[in-house]
């Protein structure tokens, strides 16, 4: 009795699971009828995660035909790879080829509309091609966006990428004003509205970015607005920021000099001179120690006799340097207090007492 139980039991097992594999052969069969498409694109996506692998090798090695190559067939089996896609708009920017970067990255922004990165290079690359207010549009877009954080301790901190995102768009769509404001040539009102938006991005882009590209730009609007004081305020933390920059000085220099400020746009002058010799610049060297000299022309109306002798002989205690290969070169030991001067703007503490205001 025991026994002819247990062979029925047997027996109903191995039809069971007899049953239970055929049901599912059949549903693999018809799974495959019915969503061959399916499976297509799936085994097509393998592929294309592949060939954009041996892409990002391509990319690395800097071999950029092979990496395009990849990454376009890569594409082309897995359309929806929206990071191969910004790659290879990337390459395309290196190639000048900006129709075909363009494209590349609007088709990444499609399918990943939250990619800041491939959003702000696809401005710069409007702005490049003249399409000035499209690329403005994208800047705000950035700048409107709320997006979800993913902050891992040491390893990623999406909030401070974001905030860092949202600057570097404050400080294009500055330079995208500018542009515009320069566009608009003899129309002043035009030019003038255009100027102040550019202001408004780049004191946006300051407080954030903290850098001196953001606080020359933001000088530099404020001397062509008229706004000295503050021009003369954000020009002194530029070269906080990044003292060895002979624009921010000679710039400043040419302000004092409007401001009728003589012996400050001297300084600084020199200090711009000093910078261009040591990179070698001759052109532009040329140019400032010609403007150099009518400042001189100015100071000699007022300035005391000896004036002249003692102020290069503190110019040369301060800065201590040599020729070599043609070009000026700091000795090594002097370095520190050489850039501890040059950090520190002529007229500095009237600067930033009314920039602070």
């Amino acid at each position: 009795m025991i026994t002819m139980k247990r062979k029925i039991k047997r027996i109903m097992e191995s039809t069971v699971t007899k049953v239970v594999g055929v049901v599912l052969i059949i549903t693999f069969a018809l799974s495959v009828i019915f969503c061959f498409d399916f499976y297509v694109r799936e085994a097509n996506k393998v592929k294309g995660y592949w060939w954009v692998y041996k892409g990002d090798k391509a990319f690395k090695k800097q071999d950029l035909q092979e990496a395009v190559n990849c990454y376009e067939y890569g594409i082309k089996l897995h359309p929806r790879h929206w990071r191969a896609m910004y790659n290879l708009a990337n390459i395309y920017v290196v190639y000048e080829d900006y129709y075909s970067a363009l494209i590349n990255y609007e088709h990444a922004l499609f399918i990943r509309p939250k990619f800041e990165i491939a959003r702000i290079n696809y401005a710069i690359i409007l702005s490049e091609t003249y399409k000035t207010d499209k690329a403005i549009e994208e800047y705000k877009k950035i700048i409107s966006t709320r997006p979800s954080y993913i902050n891992i301790p040491f390893l990623t901190n999406g909030k401070k990428a974001h905030n860092y995102n949202r600057g570097v768009a404050y400080y294009n769509m500055g330079l995208a004003y500018r542009a515009k404001s320069l566009f608009a040539g003899v129309n002043k009102d035009t030019s003038r509205f255009y100027l102040k938006q550019a202001l408004e991005s780049y004191e946006e882009a300051s407080k954030i970015l903290k850098s001196y590209s953001a606080n020359y730009n933001l000088a530099l609007t404020h001397q062509l607005l008229n706004n000295n004081n503050q021009a003369g305020y954000y020009y002194c933390k530029a070269m906080e920021k990044a003292p060895m920059q002979y624009e921010a000085h000679f710039n400043l220099a040419i302000l004092l000099n409007n401001m009728k400020d003589y012996k400050n746009a001297q300084e600084e002058f020199k200090k711009a001179g000093l910078l261009l010799d040591s990179i070698g610049d001759s052109e532009k060297t040329r140019y400032l120690y010609d403007t150099l000299s009518e400042v001189n022309q100015k100071i000699a109306l007022f300035a005391p006799k000896g004036y002249f002798k003692k102020l290069n002989e503190e110019l040369e205690s301060k800065n201590k340097s040599t020729y070599r290969a043609g070009k000026l070169v700091w000795d090594t030991k002097d370095d520190e207090e050489l850039i501890k001067n040059f950090k520190i703007c002529a007229g500095h503490d009237i600067f930033m007492s009314e920039g602070e205001k």
